[in-house]
């Protein structure tokens, strides 16, 4: 649910280019337009080489894709482009759970927006620094960056970018225990998602109004929004999603009484969760499944399942499984 970004970069080697050949001919000069060059067209394939790792949950290679994206950014003085890497390099920090480290950079990349006035990048940063302070905890602070963020949305008319806004808007209110506005909030940001087709989106909208529903012990509910994530993040290709509404749907199952199905649940979650390499996911979908078996008696199944968390804890999943 990021705001996409955009870039533009001074032409340098195309004005170095034009001098060398020699370009103040007698033929009246047009204005020049500027184009990227061979470093600026660097910083954008740096970039994307840092989606492509990310999107296959190597940080560890994404982090230096941007972080070399960063650097050719910095020597161009191409401070657009600089303000999209330090919002890449605070999203993959946040993803590692450093908060410190994405609230550094999304804050210098907010900065480095409000004096270019450049409004798209702005909306970007102040919506990422929002979510890094939310995940710092830092909940006063992160609904007001919300709220500022919500005011350039409207101004652009991003519906994209409201959405997310609204679902994280909703996310505070849940905590605070507001679960009737939670559930206003993240029913505005889904019918945001739907006009636009944003299908993961979607599907984290209705995973929230499953854990609100869950919250009031509406079971038939929070079962009905899961299965409807399932769906969407199935049909988004969305791997992470998929594992983590399997393990949801089998969280339910449970407390509804189902430990048959919760445990066939947690067994999908876990197989998931291993197929892309999330071995602490693997083993709370597999603990989990454990838990089911003790209490249907399967001593066979319980056996079964803590060899496998014995294996996990050993278990070493090649870059290719991911």
């Amino acid at each position: 649910m990021m705001v996409r970004r955009e870039w533009c970069h001074a032409g340098m080697s195309v004005l170095a280019l034009c001098a060398w050949l020699g370009c103040g001919s007698a033929q009246p000069s047009a204005p020049l337009e500027p184009q990227p060059g061979l470093w600026a067209t660097q910083v954008e394939s740096l970039r994307r080489q840092g989606d492509h790792w990310l999107a296959r949950g190597d940080r560890g290679r994404a982090a230096e894709a941007y972080e070399a994206a960063r650097r050719v950014a910095e020597s161009l003085d191409d401070r657009r482009s600089l303000v999209g890497t330090l919002n890449d390099i605070g999203r993959v920090a946040l993803s590692r759970g450093d908060s410190t480290q994405a609230i550094a950079s999304h804050g210098r990349a907010g900065s480095l927006a409000r004096e270019l006035g450049a409004s798209d990048l702005l909306l970007e940063s102040v919506t990422a620094l929002g979510t890094a302070q939310h995940q710092a905890g830092q909940s006063e602070e992160a609904e007001r960056l919300y709220q500022e963020a919500l005011e350039l949305a409207a101004q652009k008319g991003d519906q994209g970018a409201e959405a997310t806004l609204r679902n994280n808007l909703g996310v505070l209110r849940q905590a605070k225990g507001d679960l009737e506005q939670a559930a206003r909030q993240f029913r505005h940001a889904m019918v945001l998602n739907q006009a636009i087709g944003n299908l993961a989106a979607e599907a984290s909208n209705h995973v929230n109004l499953g854990i609100v529903a869950e919250a009031r012990q509406a079971y038939d509910a929070a079962e009905q929004e899961f299965e409807r994530a399932l769906e969407l993040d199935k049909a988004a290709e969305h791997r992470d999603g998929i594992a983590a509404d399997l393990l949801r749907l089998g969280r339910v199952a449970e407390r509804r009484g189902f430990p048959d199905r919760g445990l066939a649940l947690f067994e999908r979650a876990f197989h998931s969760y291993l197929a892309q390499g999330d071995r602490v996911g693997a083993g709370a979908a597999l603990t989990q499944a454990v838990s089911c078996a003790e209490k249907l008696g399967r001593e066979a199944d319980v056996a079964r399942l803590g060899q496998e968390l014995k294996k996990l804890g050993q278990l070493s999943v090649p870059a290719s499984a991911r």
